[in-house]
């Protein structure tokens, strides 16, 4: 029979034991919600899901570089409540009380895990952001009425409340009794009695309990486990990044922030009650046909030597020449340049070969989003040229839809299952001839079984333009 649901935690917000003990309690009532549901803590089945996880820590990165103003790779309990504002703003905390930088605070000293004693209260970096998140997320859980960052977060976000309750998840696979810590002997029973122990040893080795064990004292919590946790589940990607130099585009400095421009994107087109179709964007596809061919003019006026392609230095001079048109005081910023070219040279042949037509398109799209973002990405000319242009703004909002239809989460990427799942819930014989099996090996330029944003829009630019090139040698 499974447990009852502990009593009501009586203790205070007020200080830094009260809000561990409300942490305990929370962690209790997990720990009876697995039980009333008959499912058990599975570490090994939680490592399962690493890429899904792995996808929301993502855009936890980006919020946290959204947050950092000053860019010195912490955020502070400011930076964190007027964020906290946008997100009740936008709706995301019906039901609860008013934001309290009080309380914002001492969330934030119990998420310094493994923090100088001299920089303290300085504010956190990611790691420490994500620990924040999560105890914010259980917090909320235990109480409805509380504002916290990580609940916020979870408000009509499933794909965020999975992976924080993931996170919860892997926790009490060792903390069994949800006390709110656990031992380097309670880590060894779990790996005795679990029969798949083999496939998270890798994971979690004799070596990781020095990892999590931060303070030393011989116990590990809630906080120190997220903070451990956090970097397991990205530690696969900095391994991968080593192996294979085209991975480098995920290192790129706006990664973080296309995820952010996308994440922004779908909360924008569901506020606007306009819901991602893309039978709807096929019937526009002769309009996107018109603005291709303005950008098609674009790149060959610019690709001096004809070779097909615009080379980095090209591409400086066009956008010099574009962004001073109307406002001579306007400076480019080669770097964020430089940076989308990266991220948009798919073929991966580098600023001395350039982009081709297509990957001249991928740039003027992932610049238009992170223009759409605003911040520090707000004059990338792109995204300026949008402003006053209706037909170039529609067109890359269809593309942009167009993505979302099979990303549904916003994450950055999806799967061959998401598309297919797309197509199938669309029904349309147009969608389904146009969205074939044949057409992934389109999308998936880089073999990796993933399509993010960049990939996409460069087989988009294809589908719009197919039979222009059969047109042409009619001709």
């Amino acid at each position: 029979m499974p447990a009852h649901p502990p009593p009501a935690r009586q203790g205070t917000y007020s200080t830094a034991s009260g809000l561990k003990e409300h942490i305990v309690h929370a962690l209790e009532l997990a720990k009876s919600d697995l039980e009333a549901k008959h499912q058990k803590a599975n570490f090994v089945r939680i490592i399962m899901r690493f890429p899904q996880i792995r996808s929301v820590f993502d855009r936890l990165k980006a919020i946290h570089a959204k947050c950092d103003d000053n860019g010195d790779g912490k955020i502070s309990a400011e930076e964190v409540t007027a964020a906290m504002a946008e997100l009740m703003n936008d709706g995301r905390a019906k039901g609860r009380a008013s934001i309290k930088l009080d309380f914002v605070k001492r969330s934030l000293s119990i998420s310094e895990v493994d923090e100088a004693e001299e920089t303290k209260g300085e504010g956190l970096d990611v790691k420490q952001f994500i620990v924040m998140c999560a105890i914010g997320f259980i917090l909320a859980e235990e109480n409805k009425e509380l504002s916290t960052f990580g609940g916020m977060l979870a408000s009509g976000d499933d794909a965020y409340r999975r992976a924080m309750t993931d996170v919860v998840t892997a926790y009490l696979s060792f903390d069994r009794e949800g006390k709110g810590y656990f031992t380097a002997d309670e880590f060894q029973g779990f790996m005795s009695a679990s029969k798949r122990a083999d496939a998270a040893r890798n994971v979690f080795s004799d070596e990781r309990f020095a990892e999590l064990d931060v303070s030393g004292d011989g116990k590990v919590d809630f906080e120190e486990f997220v903070y451990a946790f956090s970097k397991w589940v990205s530690d696969e990607d900095e391994e991968e990044d080593d192996e294979d130099p085209y991975l480098s585009r995920k290192a790129n400095p706006l990664t973080p922030r296309v995820l952010l421009a996308l994440q922004l994107s779908k909360t924008k087109l569901e506020k606007n009650e306009k819901g991602v179709n893309f039978t709807r964007i096929i019937m526009r596809f002769p309009k996107i046909h018109k603005v291709f061919d303005r950008l098609r003019s674009i790149h060959a006026k610019y690709d001096t030597d004809n070779s097909g392609n615009i080379e980095l230095s090209e591409l400086y001079d066009a956008m010099n020449e574009i962004m001073t048109a109307d406002d001579e005081t306007t400076v480019m910023d080669k770097s964020q340049i430089e940076s989308i070219f990266m991220l948009s040279d798919l073929d991966h042949h580098g600023a001395q070969e350039g982009l081709d037509v297509k990957e001249f398109i991928v740039f003027c799209a992932v610049g238009f989003i992170l223009a759409e973002a605003g911040g520090k990405s707000a004059k990338l000319i792109t995204g300026e040229v949008s402003e006053n242009d209706k037909e170039y703004r529609d067109a890359m909002m269809d593309i942009v839809g167009a993505y979302l239809t099979f990303d549904k989460e916003g994450k950055g990427y999806f799967t061959s299952d998401e598309m297919h799942n797309a197509v199938q819930s669309v029904g349309k014989k147009d969608a389904g001839n146009l969205l074939t099996p044949e057409r992934w090996r389109e999308l998936d330029i880089d073999h990796s079984g993933v399509v993010d944003f960049e990939e996409f829009v460069h087989a988009f630019s294809l589908w719009v333009t197919a039979g222009d090139d059969e047109d042409s040698d009619e001709e």
